[in-house]
């Protein structure tokens, strides 16, 4: 990126013919567009002859059939669409042109068409379709030429086509100026927050930076309908996971509470609203949706198989929304009472749920973490609606996991998973237990035997599921993992940073400062280590590790980068501590 802006730039450098490509990407606020300026440069002393093209094999609404494409010479643009997604293609970058057909067999394949760099110019074509466009330059030895292309994107080629035409018109610069303007203006909150801590300046460069990027991409994940997607698509034939490009409330919470933190409370209200509108008619929220709020396709199905965490998250989500100052509506408070009642409807006679599928949608049975939601909720439930009947709830689910969940028979107490399906007890060591202490708050810091439990799981998930990674420190997500190799994911490295600082601040304040400096000092060397698997962007992934090798996989996560935000801001609140002059 340049700068503290989402200016993206791209070098591509072809040293067997002394060429060099720049990219420079910008898509304007309040504009379903890319622009990309073109820098093509002549890195060597002979003449240059040559041609650079763009490829698109565009699915339109993830439709590979049934997709049209034409060349509108009226327009000087190429034009694809389908149904209510249309895209329109052009700028001085678009000398020529190929409509053509994807697949092996159809001779006006654009891709094949690009093996003579002489493009044939076919207007039309339709079903499984590709396109190329590009120019060709001339350029002697250190000269460079520069092009515009620009990509619309709208519900008509009509449509498409005057956003394309009222964009070119502007002028790159224009765009690119709007855009840092407005990255400025954005980043300026969340500046404030931090300073705010008076920690600032004792944390590392690369936490700021990295908090920097993270403020500048989450509001990238988020669409006009008030839901984020957990990351982009980067697997869309589910080859190798089951897709990221869907919005997931849980991690809707996580977002929208990271933001918080950072001091944005602006997507507060439309993702209340938008939990609102497409809650369940028993109350419940879906493991995943769509953004325009249908379910996307899961796995994870009432009752005994829902991802019941999702319900829980959205409540705490809000308890923590109105404690910051947000005013739940009518749609809200009804909205929190169904979901509380479906919550009702699912406790045992232990006191904790029945069976659900878990946080990493892998096993079925009654769990710390979703418990820990659970109770979240039920607090929420009782501030919002001011009915005692959901404070008792919260207080029957915090004995039931703290009889059932707790085992003390060692040196020290700690959560472990909780129920199998079959209602026995599962003993396995699940970074997600973390969620009763951040951001559930399960567990009473201020209470020694809860404070002891809290210890005693970081103590658990430290000697059993803690590796060495990049020379640093990471946390895998569970005994036994198999997913992806049991590689270590940056949501549980952060879940674990995030922790520690929260114990961290009680230690400090029952005089135990000696402990409470070694957690801050483990909490950074978790957040940094979490940065060596960010992408070259610096963006943050899921998991450290692709399952064929790649450095990072499905980034960048909504989840991950929010909780970074908070992990950050919670280190500079402790550094800030540590900068304290001692009362005298």
């Amino acid at each position: 990126y340049s700068g503290d802006s989402n200016v993206l730039v791209t070098e591509l450098t072809a040293h067997f013919c002394a060429m060099q490509i720049r990219f420079t990407d910008v898509v304007p606020p309040d504009e379903t567009v890319l622009l990309r300026q073109i820098e093509v440069k002549n890195i060597g002393t002979a003449r240059l002859v040559a041609g650079v093209f763009h490829l698109g094999d565009w699915n339109l609404g993830g439709n590979r059939m049934g997709n049209g494409v034409r060349f509108d010479r009226a327009s000087h643009a190429l034009v694809q669409s389908h149904r209510d997604a249309a895209l329109a293609v052009g700028g001085d970058a678009l000398g020529s042109w190929q409509c053509g057909k994807a697949g092996e067999g159809w001779e006006s394949n654009a891709r094949h068409d690009l093996n003579d760099g002489a493009l044939n110019r076919q207007d039309l074509e339709i079903g499984d379709v590709n396109w190329s466009c590009g120019f060709d330059l001339d350029l002697h030895g250190g000269d460079s030429v520069v092009k515009t292309l620009v990509f619309a994107l709208a519900p008509t080629e009509g449509a498409a086509l005057s956003t394309l035409h009222r964009v070119l018109d502007s002028g790159f610069s224009f765009h690119e100026n709007a855009r840092r303007q407005e990255d400025k203006k954005w980043l300026a909150t969340g500046l404030k927050t931090l300073k705010s801590t008076r920690g600032d300046a004792k944390l590392p460069d690369d936490l700021q930076a990295a908090y920097r990027r993270s403020l500048l991409c989450l509001p990238l994940l988020c669409g006009p309908e008030g839901a984020a997607v957990a990351a982009p698509e980067f697997d869309p034939e589910f080859i190798s996971c089951g897709g990221y490009g869907y919005h997931w409330p849980r991690d809707g919470g996580e977002y929208v509470s990271g933001l918080l933190d950072a001091g944005y409370d602006k997507f507060a209200a439309p993702f209340f609203g938008w939990c609102a509108r497409h809650q369940d008619p028993s109350g419940l929220w879906h493991q995943r949706y769509f953004l325009n709020g249908a379910p996307a396709p899961n796995w994870c199905l009432p009752p005994d198989t829902l991802q019941i965490d999702q319900v829980g998250a959205v409540l705490w989500a809000l308890g923590k929304a109105c404690q910051q100052g947000f005013k739940p509506t009518k749609e809200h408070r009804e909205m929190t009472r169904r979901a509380a009642d479906y919550l009702l409807s699912r406790l045992t006679d232990k006191g904790v749920h029945g069976n659900a599928f878990d946080t990493w949608e892998t096993f079925i049975g009654s769990f710390s973490y979703s418990n820990a939601a659970i109770y979240a909720a039920f607090v929420t439930a009782h501030r919002v609606l001011d009915d005692p009947k959901y404070g008792e709830a919260a207080r029957v689910v915090k004995a039931g996991v703290i009889e059932h969940f707790v085992r003390d028979e060692g040196e020290y107490p700690y959560l472990v998973r909780g129920f199998d399906s079959h209602g026995q007890s599962d003993d396995t060591v699940d970074s997600a237990s973390l969620g009763a202490i951040d951001p559930f708050q399960l567990l009473d810091l201020k209470d020694a035997r809860e404070l002891a439990i809290a210890e005693g799981t970081l103590r658990a998930i430290s000697e059993r599921l803690d590796v060495e990674w990049m020379n640093g420190r990471a946390i895998r997500r569970f005994e036994g993992d198999a997913y992806v190799g049991g590689v270590p994911a940056c949501v549980n490295t952060l879940w674990m940073a995030r922790c520690s600082l929260k114990i961290a601040n009680r230690l400090d304040e029952i005089g135990r400062t000696d402990d409470a400096q070694n957690l801050t000092n483990r909490a950074q060397t978790y957040l940094q280590t979490v940065l060596r698997r960010a992408t070259p962007t610096g963006l943050l992934p899921e998991l450290m590790q692709g399952p064929t090798g790649q450095p990072f996989w499905a980034a960048p996560h909504g989840w991950a980068m929010a909780s970074f935000v908070s992990g950050t801001l919670a280190l500079a609140k402790r550094l800030a501590k540590r900068l304290a002059k001692p009362k005298m």
